[in-house]
């Protein structure tokens, strides 16, 4: 209900005198449509004295006449001077409170559209995280797939290293019996070997030699095979960053087509916009001007209705408008005790969806709580894990530090053999001597059974660290099977998460749009109290001006015709005018609303286009630095290769001096072939066992790193579970935030909607207030 809703006349109008003053009233009453005659009044009553009097023929005369004299009104004007500028000033106050109510309507309902608007984009918020919560299962269940691959390779590593393990302890029992033989074979061959030793020295310090130069010639060619292998896999990567750089272009000239496509459109929409706005302003002038014209026809038609005709006309009009009134008093009355009927329905409703949005809340935070027990348990598995790796470490470390020292003994082992075999070999020499040997012998000998006593205890020490760490491992497994498990329930409680948020969120929707509905039932009981209080006044006063008609029946009826058609042909213009004005605005409200949205996609495709640029950027920065490093590596290998056949040539070398120093060496070992064959075969035996042992000790160390590097990456993928369930948890608790808010401001517009309706209220108020002073002013000041 708004103040352009109601025509005010002007309190200052006057009537011409002679004979036309009657058909002057007349038209007065026409344009305030019958407030004169039967209008509520609200103004205070006029002054007592002779000022009473002249108010009453006043109101006899329009009573009874349905005018009233000219200079009847301007004595009463006179008499009611005082009232009258009271009145004024009373509307003027009226009309100041109608504007800022009118203000106030309009403030109130910017704040509604905000509200609205806010309330799109949390939905749109909302679709967005409930799509991510929806994709975050997937994700686990994937990592806990890679959890498990991990799991079984990492035990497939372990069993290798046991089996590694074992052949080591066979070989290096093998060696330790074929030593021992050996020993026995060198004491013997011990007296004829003096010529001989010098030369096997040489022959044992070269064949050291060659050793270290087959190391270094295979570690040139590992370096290099690796250096040939990174240089590959750099050419690969290079390959796929440029292809990734090819595709980040295309995308990014796909934007850019797409940005500039909707600017076009954009500029169309507003072009058609500013048409559709200037020939909706051009229709609502062509309204106004037949507006005025009406008014000027409606009054030159009563000008020129006599006093029978108007009075017949009303008589014929008040019978007909007095049914629909009566009817329109029905339907409020019908309508308000529907809508009280509603309004208790709905309360009742309300009352089993509050009970279930209670119900569904107590289901989800039982089930957080589940979770966050999970989660513990989930964590203390993991310090167990972790605790255990640390004690593996220093097993490992331990075991690494024993076989050092293993090695260290053997090779002082052989250093006092040798020694013993050397004192043993040499005889003659004064008597000090001889003594000063024998002591030496004694020492040595007492020193090597020490040291094989020191080597059988590092060995059993060696086996039963090995069999620490299996036990240790088995324990981490175990723990490893027992986290898998927990981490999979957890994902599960995770999973079942959404469909306990969803039907929590869908009882808490139901329980706010019942107390929305009701909200608005209830707001809707005051107009339709007020309309009927209203149609029920309409159909009192209609009575009373049509029992007030029906005693007034003057005889002029020819003039009416002719002004009748004219208004008749003027309200046809209006209406047809009035009917293709909705036409037009929709027309303008609808082509703003392509431009919004045109904005808004035109908003999207920039963005779009400012990250397609940001990952063409990043695809050519990833190929210049792929290719910088594959030149880098490809520097790197003429200096390999060079090193390469440097140690080929020394070890060419070194192989011919040894041959050499055998060619020496034969001539005295025909001496004693006998023994020699039988030291060679054992010195043979025992070479071989100790070639098996280091490669085997080699395997058993890429074992270790292999399982260190697959126990990392079970960890790795165990935190990268641990952070998805915090990434669902966390969407979980930002969506439901969001829904809460989005509760929030729907009961927020429910009260600004009302409140809208309560100044509108007031403002109708305020409008008939002013209203009723126009019909009192007209009187002359005189209450009807």
């Amino acid at each position: 209900m708004f103040l352009s809703h109601y025509f005010v006349a002007p309190s200052g109008s006057s009537f011409p005198r002679g004979p036309g003053r009657a058909v002057a009233v007349l038209a007065a009453s026409a344009v305030l449509g019958g407030a004169v005659l039967a209008g509520p009044a609200h103004a205070a009553p006029a002054p007592a004295g002779s000022g009473s009097g002249v108010c009453t023929g006043v109101v006899n005369q329009a009573a009874h006449r349905g005018t009233v004299q000219q200079n009847l009104l301007k004595a009463a004007a006179k008499k009611n001077a005082d009232q009258i500028a009271a009145l004024q000033a009373e509307k003027t106050a009226l009309v100041k409170t109608a504007d800022e109510l009118t203000a106030k309507i309009a403030a109130e309902q910017k704040a509604i559209a905000a509200l609205e608007a806010q309330d799109m984009q949390d939905e749109k918020d909302i679709q967005a995280l409930e799509a991510e919560a929806a994709a975050l299962p997937d994700r686990q269940a994937g990592a806990a797939a890679a959890v498990t691959d991990a799991q079984k390779a990492l035990t497939d590593l372990q069993a290798q290293k046991t089996a590694a393990e074992g052949k080591l302890a066979q070989v290096q029992e093998d060696l330790k019996a074929a030593q021992q033989q050996l020993e026995g074979l060198q004491s013997e061959a011990t007296t004829t070997r003096e010529a001989g030793a010098a030369q096997q020295e040489k022959i044992t310090a070269a064949q050291g030699e060659l050793t270290t130069l087959e190391d270094t010639a295979k570690a040139a060619a590992d370096a290099l095979g690796a250096k040939n292998d990174q240089i590959a896999a750099a050419q690969v990567q290079l390959a796929t960053l440029e292809d990734t750089a090819g595709k980040a272009a295309l995308t990014l000239t796909g934007a850019r087509n797409a940005v500039t496509a909707a600017e076009t459109e954009l500029k169309r929409l507003e072009d058609s916009g500013a048409a559709a706005q200037a020939e909706l302003q051009a229709q609502q002038a062509k309204i106004t001007q037949a507006q005025e014209t009406l008014a000027t026809a409606q009054m030159d038609a009563q000008a020129a209705t006599d006093a029978l005709a108007a009075q017949q006309a009303q008589i014929t009009r008040a019978q007909e408008e007095l049914k629909p009134l009566e009817a329109t008093a029905a339907t409020a009355s019908e309508a308000l005790a529907a809508q009280q009927a509603q309004v208790t329905r709905a309360q009742e409703e309300l009352k089993p969806l509050e009970a279930a949005a209670k119900a569904a809340s107590e289901a989800l935070a039982a089930h957080q709580a589940q979770i966050t027990a999970k989660n513990a348990e989930i964590a203390t598995l993991q310090q167990q894990i972790k605790a255990k790796e640390a004690e593996i470490t220093a097993k490992q470390a331990e075991l690494t530090t024993t076989q050092e020292e293993l090695k260290t003994l053997q090779a002082r082992q052989t250093v006092l053999e040798k020694q013993i075999a050397e004192l043993k070999a040499t005889n003659g020499g004064k008597k000090e001597e001889r003594e000063a040997r024998a002591a030496q012998l004694a020492a040595s000998e007492a020193e090597l059974t020490t040291v094989k006593t020191q080597i059988t205890d590092k060995n059993t020490k060696i086996a039963g660290l090995q069999g620490d760490l299996t036990s240790l491992q088995a324990a981490i497994n175990d723990l490893n099977t027992q986290l898998t498990a927990k981490q999979a329930e957890s994902s599960a409680l995770q999973r079942q998460v959404a469909p306990l948020q969803e039907s929590l969120t869908a009882a808490n929707t139901a329980v706010a749009t019942k107390q929305t509905e009701i909200s608005t039932l209830q707001g809707r009981l005051p107009a339709l109290q007020g309309a009927v209080t209203e149609a029920t006044t309409a159909v009192e006063a209609k009575q009373t001006e049509l029992a007030t008609l029906q005693g007034q029946l003057p005889a002029l009826q020819e003039a009416v015709t002719a002004a009748t058609t004219q208004v008749t042909e003027q309200q046809k213009v209006l209406a047809d005018l009035e009917a293709a004005l909705p036409g037009l605005t929709a027309g303008a409200a609808e082509a703003q609303q392509k431009i919004e949205d045109q904005k808004a996609v035109l908003t999207g495709l920039q963005t779009e286009l400012a990250e397609a640029t940001k990952a063409l950027e990043a695809a050519q920065t990833a190929v210049a630095t792929e290719k910088a490093e594959l030149e880098k590596l490809q520097g790197q290998l003429p200096a390999l290769q060079t090193a390469t056949e440097d140690a080929a040539k020394a070890v060419a070398l070194k192989q011919g001096e040894i041959t050499a120093l055998t060619t020496d060496l034969d001539a005295l070992v025909a001496k004693v072939a006998g023994l020699n064959a039988q030291i060679t075969a054992k010195e043979a035996e025992v070479l071989t066992l100790q070639a098996r042992v280091a490669p085997l000790l080699n395997d058993l160390t890429t074992v270790n790193g292999e399982i260190t590097a697959a126990e990392k990456q079970l960890t790795d993928l165990q935190t990268q579970v641990t952070s998805l369930d915090g990434q669902l948890t966390a969407a979980q608790e930002k969506l439901r935030d969001l829904k809460a808010q989005k509760k929030q401001n729907k009961d927020a517009i429910t009260a600004q909607t009302t409140l809208v309706n309560g100044l509108e209220d007031q403002l109708g108020a305020a409008q008939h207030k002013i209203k009723a002073i126009d019909t009192t002013i007209a009187l002359g000041g005189c209450v009807a």
